[in-house]
């Protein structure tokens, strides 16, 4: 039976909208036999191919046999080839991953370095099943099993779908060699254990395992991307300016919840990890603080999670920064613009953007400062018959985490403004004020 190889990758292109004919396409070619079909089927069905192909500097004189065969390959075909040589042993001797993850990262880099619109890996059926069981058997989640993704950004692979036996069916019709990678023969490897030692008992469980295999990835995936979209949708409407509301996530399903909350910790550049997982569900059901890594820490406050990191080294050491008429100060953490409006005792003339940020300049007392809020604080704000406590208003404005760098302006005999809440009675804006001292984030 004649295999059609390029009729199911073009089939398989169309299914998942990998690529359209007018794109340039860039194959990651190591000589093997997928990389290699892979190479032809794409050159035969007319699309815009270039090749790349990357030694890794790991096995030798056979990684040169490797490059001259690729070369020769693209040679033969009229298509560009660029090769990229990369010290894998190096680079593995610096960072703390296996030599096969570093060749995978470094491949990977290389390939992006080359100007194309989509690129090409040949990963087939038989990589997902091992992908799958790999997964399976160190834990992952549904993602996980569901294995390699047809496309991921740019990334796309059109042999997902066809399995090894046919690949090399396919070569030997045409009657094209290819190189083997002695690596993939050796049980160092946990792929390759799975390869050599528990793919044979599926297939004899199984006959038709690739066939059954194929149709369940289907299923896998299908069910993924539903709930992988559906936390994503979860996960935009839970955001409540820079934090996330407590009531959205908790009332979702757990595996939608578990999936935001994934979310939640990317963005935040914390390590994922069920510990973690469990630790924010618990903050978002019953509230407190808790660290989540080194100076990062999340708590709850009014129904809504803040994560925020306490990097005392950056912050601003100042406490306190006298204020002049006009100009830029940096406030732990926020750039602060303090100016001068010359209104002449028409309050009108007052835009309204600033009736909480705004002062009578001529009414303070001594010095003007901005700084950290004291013990012992308090405001008479206007139009109120009693002092109010400054540290109570800051908890009512801010998350913990943003008191701190809460504008507070003081004079001789005190504070005179408190962001949000507004001005001191004695320095409100009245028919008498010729000029007003206005503060605004500049980052608004």
């Amino acid at each position: 039976m004649r295999i059609d190889l390029p009729h199911r990758i073009e089939q398989t292109i169309k299914k998942y909208s990998m690529a359209d004919k007018g794109e340039r396409l860039l194959v990651g070619l190591s000589g093997g036999a997928d990389s290699a079909a892979l190479l032809l089927c794409l050159h035969e069905l007319g699309y815009d191919v270039t090749a790349c192909h990357v030694n890794h500097c790991i096995r030798g004189e056979e990684a040169d046999r490797d490059q001259h065969f690729c070369e020769k390959l693209c040679e033969q075909l009229g298509i560009a080839i660029e090769v990229r040589v990369v010290d894998v042993p190096a680079y593995c001797r610096t960072h703390p991953v296996s030599e096969e993850e570093g060749a995978r990262l470094l491949r990977y880099k290389a390939l992006q370095d080359i100007k194309a619109d989509k690129i090409c890996t040949a990963h087939n059926l038989d990589d997902c099943l091992e992908t799958t069981l790999f997964n399976l058997a160190r834990g992952s989640g549904l993602k996980g099993i569901a294995s390699i993704p047809p496309v991921r950004g740019n990334i796309i692979r059109p042999l997902i779908e066809c399995s090894r036996a046919d690949i090399e069916e396919y070569l030997s019709q045409r009657g094209q060699d290819f190189v083997t990678d002695s690596t993939n023969l050796l049980d160092e490897y946990s792929r390759n254990k799975l390869r050599h030692k528990v793919v044979p008992v599926l297939r004899e469980i199984n006959p038709s395992l690739m066939e059954t295999f194929s149709k369940t990835l289907g299923y896998l995936r299908e069910d993924s991307s539903y709930l992988e979209n559906t936390a994503d949708t979860a996960f935009a409407e839970s955001c409540v300016g820079d934090g996330y509301s407590c009531k959205a996530v908790s009332c979702l399903d757990y595996p939608v919840r578990r999936r935001v909350i994934m979310r939640i910790l990317a963005k935040n550049e914390i390590e994922i990890s069920q510990d973690k997982i469990e630790l924010i569900e618990q903050l978002i059901n019953e509230g407190g603080k808790a660290s989540v890594k080194s100076e990062c820490f999340a708590y709850t406050k009014s129904g809504t999670l803040y994560i925020y990191t306490e990097n005392k080294a950056e912050q601003d050491p100042a406490d306190e920064i006298e204020i002049g008429c006009e100009g830029v100060v940096d406030w732990q953490g926020r750039t602060v613009k303090f100016k001068i409006l010359e209104i002449d005792g028409k309050f009108e003339n007052v835009n309204k953007k600033f009736a909480n940020s705004c002062l009578d300049y001529d009414k303070i007392k001594g010095v003007i400062v901005l700084r950290k809020r004291r013990a012992g604080d308090r405001i008479k704000l206007v139009n109120r018959e009693f002092s109010s406590d400054v540290r109570n208003l800051m908890k009512q404005a801010f998350p913990a985490h943003k008191r701190s760098s809460a504008v507070i302006l003081a004079d001789d005999d005190g504070v005179v403004l408190a962001e949000t809440f507004g001005a001191a009675d004695r320095v409100r804006i009245d028919s008498t004020t010729k000029r007003v001292l206005v503060f605004e984030d500049s980052c608004e």
